[in-house]
C-alpha cells in the first residue's frame, strides 16, 4: 500500500492508545485544521477509529504506518475515549465521523468550498447531500454511489478514482468499510495533494435519519454496540466475536499503563502524554 505524503508537521497534541495515535482535540478544532489547510493548499487525511479499527490496526503494520502519515485522527468510538481518561491521557470527547460530515459540509457552504460523498448504497449518498445543502446554503456538494463488494471492489475504487480526479473537490467524505477508505486515502493522495479525505463510514444513514444514535447514557455507558445489535443483529460476529476481547485488552492496557503512571510518575519515557 503505499504511503500518503506527509502534511504539514504534527502539532496538535497527540496521545497513544495501545500504540494508535490519537489526537486530542475538540470538533471545532478538527474542522478549523481542515479549513486552515485548505487555505494553505494542503490536503490530508482525517480517521475515525473505533474498537473495530484499533484491531484491524493493531493486526497491520501498513495500517500502522498509514494513521502515522494520518493529518487527523479523533476518537470516533466511545471506549476509545474512556480508556484514554483511565490511561491519564484524555482528549476533549468523543468526535464521530457523523460529526465531522456536519461539521465540515456546514463550514464548506460558508466559505464557498466544494464537498464529495462517495460511497453508500444507490440513493443514499443522494439523499445525503440534499439533506446538507437544506442545512447549510450555498453548499456545492457531489456524490458517487459506490457500495463495493469482494467482487466489484478493484473496479468500484478504480472507477471512484477516476471521478475524484476529474470532480477534484475540497473534501471527500469517504461512506465506505474502513478497509476501502483506506486504499481511497493512499491511492489518491497523490493525485489530489489538495483534497482532503475524511472516513466516515455508515455516516450517510444517520444524516439521512435511516438511523440514529442511542441516547447519550447508553453512550456514556459504552454500550452502543448492544444498541446497534438490537437493530442490525447481523452485526454479532465484529461486537461479539472481534469487538469484546479488544475492549477487554484494551481495558488492560489502559488500566496498567495507569499503574505504571501512578507507581512512577517520573518515569514517563515511552509512554503515551499530550504536550
Amino acid at each position: 500500500m503505499p504511503l500518503p505524503a506527509p502534511g504539514s508537521p504534527r502539532t496538535l497534541p497527540t496521545a497513544r492508545l495501545m500504540g494508535m495515535p490519537i489526537h486530542a482535540v475538540t470538533l471545532d478544532q478538527a474542522v478549523d485544521r481542515v479549513f486552515d489547510a485548505l487555505a494553505d493548499g494542503r490536503g490530508g487525511t482525517v480517521l475515525t477509529p473505533n474498537v473495530d479499527i484499533l484491531r484491524q490496526y493493531r493486526r497491520s503494520p501498513e495500517l500502522r504506518r498509514m494513521f502515522e502519515h494520518s493529518e487527523l485522527v479523533v476518537t470516533d468510538g466511545m471506549p476509545l475515549v474512556v480508556a484514554l481518561r483511565i490511561q491519564r491521557t484524555p482528549v476533549p470527547g468523543q468526535v464521530t465521523g457523523t460529526d465531522m460530515l456536519r461539521g465540515l459540509a456546514a463550514e464548506a457552504g460558508a466559505r464557498g468550498r466544494s464537498i464529495l460523498l462517495a460511497g453508500g448504497r444507490p440513493g443514499e449518498a443522494e439523499r445525503a447531500a440534499d439533506r446538507l445543502r437544506r442545512t447549510s446554503p450555498g453548499l456545492r456538494a457531489e456524490t458517487y454511489p459506490c457500495y463495493v463488494r469482494p467482487d466489484t471492489m478493484a473496479a468500484e475504487l478504480a472507477a471512484l478514482s477516476r471521478t475524484l480526479v476529474a470532480a477534484s473537490p475540497d473534501i471527500v467524505f469517504i461512506g465506505l468499510p474502513f478497509a476501502s477508505q483506506i486504499s481511497v486515502m493512499a491511492g489518491m493522495r497523490a493525485a489530489l495533494p489538495g483534497t482532503w479525505f475524511v472516513g466516515v463510514g455508515s455516516s450517510f444513514d444517520f444524516v439521512n435519519g435511516d438511523r440514529s444514535r442511542p441516547p447519550e447514557l447508553v453512550r456514556r455507558l459504552c454500550l452502543e454496540w448492544a444498541w446497534r445489535l438490537t437493530r442490525q443483529p447481523w452485526l454479532w460476529r465484529r461486537y461479539l466475536v472481534d469487538g469484546v476481547p479488544t475492549t477487554a485488552r484494551l481495558a488492560v492496557a489502559a488500566l496498567r499503563l495507569r499503574w505504571r503512571r501512578d507507581a512512577s510518575p517520573t518515569a514517563s519515557a515511552g509512554s503515551p502524554a499530550l504536550p
